[in-house]
């Protein structure tokens, strides 16, 4: 049996077996009403996003913004961005600090809060805007 040219055969996605299809997601964050910290002015933001592993569910550091000077209200510029894999649960993790000083090690500044979800909510949210509330203890 002949197959018609503009059809694509079997064989040709035994290639692609082991490559997901992924699309790119551009993360941003805002954030209202943070706890302030700071004695004399208010709290210097940082968001710190996490992904989960699929097998061993260890969080791993994915990316940091850049640190925002004085507002509990805060419009980060740095954009995280993300492989969407749409049949894969791909849970995030959003930890906010008050950064105190040019230490990288997170422990030498105030934890804020943090927020979980998934990359699936955010992209199935109406446009595709995600709001939650942090929760005050560091949870690992």
């Amino acid at each position: 049996m002949e197959q018609p040219e503009d059809m694509a055969s079997l064989s040709e996605f035994d290639s692609l077996a082991g490559s997901i299809p992924a699309t790119k997601v551009e993360i941003t964050v805002s954030c209202r009403n943070l706890l302030d910290k700071d004695m004399f002015s208010k709290s210097d933001p940082l968001c710190v996003m996490y992904t989960q592993g699929m097998e061993n569910k260890q969080w791993r550091e994915f990316g940091r913004t850049e640190v925002i000077d004085n507002t509990l209200n805060p419009d980060f510029v740095r954009k995280f961005i993300v492989d969407y894999f749409f049949e894969e649960k791909q849970n995030l993790r959003f930890d906010l600090y008050d950064v105190d000083s040019k230490s990288p090690d997170l422990s030498k500044h105030d934890f804020l809060g943090q927020a979980f979800c998934t990359l699936g909510e955010i992209v199935g949210s109406p446009g595709s805007r995600l709001e939650k509330s942090l929760t005050g203890k560091l949870l690992h």
